[in-house]
């Protein structure tokens, strides 16, 4: 078959949290923490978030502050040195963004997907500055557009910022597939426009939910190795296959 051209998520997808500069904020205030515990504070709490969003029908009141002090929390921090360290990632993030920290087999992983022939761009709910964080990380010369959602002026899972992508990448939506880890912000709002998603699931928090869930996008090479002449046999639509949340 065609491959699909793939829409990827940025944050949490190919760029994450700077673990290790988080890690010497942290030390600076006598709390060593170890910086794969920072990586996967993180996916807790995005699928504390999922879970929350699958009881409510509006997202958490969470400031940037407030998800800083959570993460470094979950990442075993006493809470007084949470809330200084979390103060001074704040101010940090104004004028350099924390998410300019990528994993290598991210980079290996996009060329290789190139290499395949695998076309591929960004849809991201940012902050204007994603296409700043993907050239810091050396990702760019793997993807053709760059889709941030404060420029673009909507943010996911709205469906207009994936049907913006899809008009200016003069792409049919069966012809693409969003990979992200933010269940209600990806996958459903990749759905809402037509879109089959792939979710990202690290920690494998997700099992019992529906849908096809990978590791990271270090497994998207060897399951497109696996695709048959249609996409339909996997599970990439659980918004209309029958998945709600409980609001």
């Amino acid at each position: 078959m065609k491959y699909p051209y793939l829409l990827l998520d940025a944050g949490g997808t190919l760029v994450f949290p700077d673990q290790d500069l988080i890690a010497r904020i942290a030390a600076e205030e006598e709390s060593i923490l170890d910086p794969e515990r920072i990586y996967e504070a993180h996916y807790r709490l995005v699928y504390q978030y999922d879970v929350y969003l699958r009881e409510n029908s509006s997202p958490p009141p969470v400031s940037l502050g407030d998800f800083f002090q959570l993460l470094l929390t979950q990442a075993g921090a006493p809470k007084d040195v949470a809330e200084r360290v979390a103060n001074k990632l704040v101010v940090r993030h104004e004028t350099t963004s924390l998410w300019t920290y990528t994993k290598p087999w991210v980079v290996e992983t996009l060329a290789e997907l190139k290499q395949l022939g695998f076309r591929m761009s960004v849809i991201s709910n940012s902050d204007g500055r994603v296409r700043q964080q993907l050239d810091a990380c050396g990702i760019t010369q793997y993807i053709d557009g760059v889709f941030d959602s404060q420029i673009v002026g909507v943010e996911k899972p709205d469906p207009r910022i994936f049907l913006h992508a899809l008009t200016e990448l003069d792409l049919a939506p069966e012809n693409a597939l969003y990979v992200g880890d933010m269940y209600h912000i990806d996958v459903l709002g990749a759905n809402g426009a037509g879109i089959g998603a792939v979710h990202l699931d690290p920690l494998g928090c997700y099992n019992e939910w529906p849908g096809l869930h990978l590791r990271d996008i270090r497994d998207l090479p060897g399951w497109t190795a696996t695709l048959g002449n249609t996409l339909s046999e996997y599970n990439l639509f659980p918004a209309s296959a029958g998945y709600k949340n409980k609001s």
